[in-house]
């Protein structure tokens, strides 16, 4: 395969080509393809794939598609180059290859277009993800994805760098549309100009640590609009409000007749929420930014018919559209875009709510292992260690195999280290490292997973490409190394839970749920690569937790050096230490029998109020 972007564009942010070939007659063909940062693909104006998987820096997955019987083949490819958690702020490229029969095509025999209805300087849609979406629309789109680009400014090509390809190991994403049928509510909108907009760091950031264009250079802002809605209170607006009965991962898909000058928004949000307690009740409010994100996509339409798709994945399960200037919606929904795999798994259960439980962990897996295992699929779709070991269960679970996993795992061999410090690996991975942050426990967890990975696949593969970087953390963690073998004054985001557990006061020193995870890695890493002097270090740490964290009632979080230079418990106690400690072998039923019994009998989301108030309750815990 051959790389080409259009010429002189390569330096520019947030710009979209079309890659169009029509032929006389309907026929099935195989589309591969690879590209940065993420490409549509359309068979005769349906929407039938989204890409690629994602790989490393200077790395992208050759993604094939088998398409239906069609006459056009339409890519529309996004070069955002713009750094992200979600897409890697790579050169923009794409490669192509068409296969129909006997015939082959590549990018030079597409007509290649530049989709100026999409407007390029727009607000990032999170700290997290890239560009937001707002489109000026006149029949063009419509049309191109039938085969007529007339209209929209020709591109010549260049070629350019092929980064190296991995293969996808990952199957097609499934990809239905589900009508949006519940209308929950429908009213009339209209817009106050004194209201405040939103901004947050997701724009003032931006020239600092976010690539994007800065608020003085934005062509259209679609959310500063939304944040100036009022609804049921007159004005020459409409909106309505449907529930998918669910939380969805897709694109939106709407059909609307449009008048001159209509316009069509659509808000989104896995509930209905109103941010201040006692705001208007008007109606049920979709908080648009309430992960601080822009959940705001915007068309302006001339006069026609239109099918409107939003190019990126959402995530929702209410759908407010909000129409100006005479536009009628006649059909509304998501096209999902989901892991294939977890349909082979089934079951029967007769309590219905323990059913609906399991089916909503099944709907959760299939929205975040698409390409890889992320930790949501709406904010930052991004891959995160740690959520990652507990995914990769749910994985093996749901579709009898790991496939998404090994891909997650393929990216961290290949890994930049950008701003890190040597040996350690990145806390979530394909992204760009933005300030050099890195989360110690979590690459504690990527050993952890690897190990697990071995065991559980029977396959030393993982692991034995993740030697490197297992043998670069053990480096790493030896500098902290104190003289009871124990890791001292981590430094960095230390992250034990979403609670107390957390706080500075309580992570400071030595850690102790830190090193109990430590711990468990150094005899994960021994068992591996055969190092038996590791397990015995191990063991050395476990002592001294026991000797210098426990009270014989609790486990304190962490020991600080006194005046007299030697380690000292703090005192500080959290409920997840406790567990901590189980989890990871440091105590046991049998020598900790009173610390179990009562931790199964007291503690727990049944915890009376008031019980042991110097033990710091847990939030959920992550993953």
């Amino acid at each position: 395969m051959r790389a080409y972007w259009g010429k002189g564009l390569r330096g520019e942010m947030n710009v979209t080509l079309a890659f169009v070939r029509s032929f006389g007659e309907k026929r099935e063909c195989v589309l591969e393809m690879a590209c940065a940062s993420c490409a549509q693909v359309y068979a005769d104006g349906k929407l039938v794939a989204f890409g690629p998987a994602r790989a490393a820096h200077g790395m992208a997955r050759r993604m094939r598609y088998a398409l239906p019987p069609c006459k056009t083949v339409a890519v529309l490819v996004a070069g955002y180059r713009c750094n992200s958690f979600w897409l890697l702020g790579e050169p923009p490229f794409v490669a192509l290859r068409l296969l129909r029969g006997d015939e082959e095509y590549t990018a030079t025999d597409f007509v290649c277009v530049r989709l100026d209805d999409r407007v390029q300087k727009v607000a990032r849609f999170a700290y997290q993800r890239p560009f937001s979406e707002s489109y000026v629309f006149d029949g063009r789109r419509d049309a191109l994805l039938r085969g007529e680009c007339g209209g929209y400014p020709s591109v010549s090509l260049e070629e350019v760098s092929l980064p190296e390809l991995l293969p996808c190991r990952t199957g097609e994403p499934r990809m239905r549309f589900h009508a949006a049928e519940t209308l929950l509510e429908e009213g009339t909108v209209s817009s106050d100009a004194s209201l405040p907009v939103w901004r947050c760091r997701v724009h003032y950031n931006v020239g600092k640590e976010l690539d994007g264009f800065p608020i003085g250079e934005w062509q259209d802002a679609p959310t500063d609009d939304a944040s100036r809605f009022v609804y049921n209170r007159g004005g020459e607006g409409k909106y309505l409000l449907y529930d998918f009965g669910r939380a969805i991962t897709g694109f939106v898909r709407l059909k609307v007749r449009a008048g001159e000058r209509a316009t069509v928004y659509i808000l989104f949000d896995e509930i209905v929420w109103d941010e201040q307690e006692g705001a208007s009740r008007d109606c049920r409010n979709i908080c648009f930014y309430r992960n601080e994100t822009g959940n705001v996509v915007k068309w302006r339409l001339s006069s026609g018919e239109y099918t409107l798709t939003a190019f990126e994945p959402y995530s929702m399960r209410y759908l407010k559209i909000v129409v100006f200037g005479g536009a009628a919606v006649e059909e509304a929904g998501i096209i999902d875009y989901e892991n294939p795999d977890a349909d082979r798994f089934s079951f029967e259960i007769a309590d219905g709510k323990i059913a609906g439980i399991l089916q909503a962990a099944v709907e959760t897996f299939r929205q975040n292992a698409v390409d890889l295992l992320t930790d949501c699929p709406s904010r930052e779709r991004a891959g995160w260690l740690s959520d990652s070991w507990f995914s990769s269960v749910a994985e093996r679970l749901f579709t009898g195999g790991n496939r998404a996993e090994e891909s997650f795992l393929e990216n961290y061999v290949y890994a930049s280290r950008k701003g890190l410090p040597e040996g350690m690996v990145p806390m979530c991975y394909p992204a760009d490292n933005y300030d050099g942050t890195y989360i110690p426990n979590w690459a504690m967890w990527y050993i952890l997973e690897i190990y697990k990975n071995a065991k559980e696949t029977g396959s030393r593969a993982a692991a034995d490409a993740a030697r490197g970087n297992i043998e670069g953390l053990l480096t790493f963690f030896g500098q902290y190394e104190n003289e009871y073998g124990m890791l001292e004054d981590l430094e960095n985001w230390v992250f034990v839970e979403w609670s107390a557990a957390n706080d500075a006061d309580h992570i400071r020193g030595v850690n102790l749920p830190s090193n109990m995870c430590w711990a468990r890695c150094l005899d994960c890493a021994a068992e591996l690569y055969g190092v038996p002097e590791l397990s015995q270090k191990a063991e050395r740490i476990r002592r001294a937790v026991v000797e210098l964290g426990f009270d014989g009632v609790y486990f304190s979080d962490n020991c600080v050096r006194g005046e007299d230079g030697r380690l000292h418990a703090t005192g500080l106690k959290t409920e997840v230490c406790q567990y901590y400690a189980f989890w990871f072998g440091v105590a046991d039923r049998e020598h900790f029998a009173s610390l179990y019994r009562d931790l199964k009998e007291n503690f727990g989301p049944f915890r009376a109020a008031g019980y042991r108030p110097e033990i710091s309750p847990p939030n959920a815990m992550y993953g």
